[in-house]
């Protein structure tokens, strides 16, 4: 296996991991107390734009040519660095 093969495989495994996380988030907003609720949602709201734009940049670098992969995988691992960040902040006690 490749080397951006095995990148690709990793972060896609990472992702899908991050999508578990966001939907136990979101069942957990469900269950909160409403002063709290509007809180969670809007944060929810910021993780699932987030979580999409890194999902459509992966993407592109896994159909990007050898050329472009460098430069596609620099720009996913910035969103992907603000997504991880953001989720860490959220389900951090």
């Amino acid at each position: 296996m490749s080397l951006r093969e095995t990148y690709e495989k990793k972060m896609q495994a990472r992702l899908d991991e991050l999508k578990t996380e966001f939907a136990e988030l979101k069942d957990k907003a469900d269950q909160v107390e409403t002063n709290l609720e509007l809180e969670y949602y809007t944060l929810i709201d910021e993780l699932h734009l987030k979580l999409e734009t890194a999902n459509q940049k992966f993407h592109l670098l896994a159909q990007a040519s050898d050329e472009e992969w460098d430069e596609f995988k620099s720009e996913f691992e910035k969103i992907w660095s603000s997504l991880h960040e953001l989720v860490r902040s959220v389900t951090s006690p």
